[in-house]
């Protein structure tokens, strides 16, 4: 499976336990079979025992991180959202962008750049396509913020 398949999962998930829902076993089987209906590549091989292990894990060290770290996470967003509070923000975009700020701070062999082409993707097949450019801008300007000064 692919990383983009693991990364659409991690996001519906977050959504889902930010929302109030469960995000256990279930969710995350009902999320590949939801990826599978929507034709997202590399889920279509998915079967009961998978994902497998590594994508398991990628998915419970991006839930559970994004969770611990949320507020860190969001004052980065909003700091760098210029002049938007997170209130404001279509809870899509800022899942997405939880997400991609949780790997560019905690991933260290996810490169930035890397985490954030993967959330323009996510962003274009769940949000607004309109809505890649302000999530391209968000996370731009932390990545600059996070890279070491030279």
């Amino acid at each position: 499976m692919s990383r983009i398949t693991a990364r659409a999962a991690a996001m519906q998930m977050i959504y889902e336990k930010l929302s109030g829902g469960q995000g256990g076993e279930e969710t995350l089987q009902m999320v590949y079979d939801e990826l599978r209906q929507d034709g997202v590549p590399g889920v279509e091989s998915v079967g009961k025992k998978e994902p497998n292990l590594e994508d398991r894990a990628y998915i419970t060290r991006v839930l559970e991180g994004v969770l611990e770290k949320r507020y860190l996470i969001d004052k980065k967003i909003e700091n760098a959202s210029q002049g938007w509070t997170l209130d404001r923000m279509p809870m899509v975009d800022l899942t997405i962008m939880r997400l991609a700020v949780w790997e560019m701070m905690f991933e260290e062999e996810v490169p930035g750049n890397v985490s954030i082409a993967e959330a323009l993707e996510l962003t274009e097949r769940y949000s607004d396509p309109d809505d890649k450019k302000f999530v391209n801008g968000v996370l731009g300007t932390i990545l600059r913020q996070l890279e070491p000064q030279e």
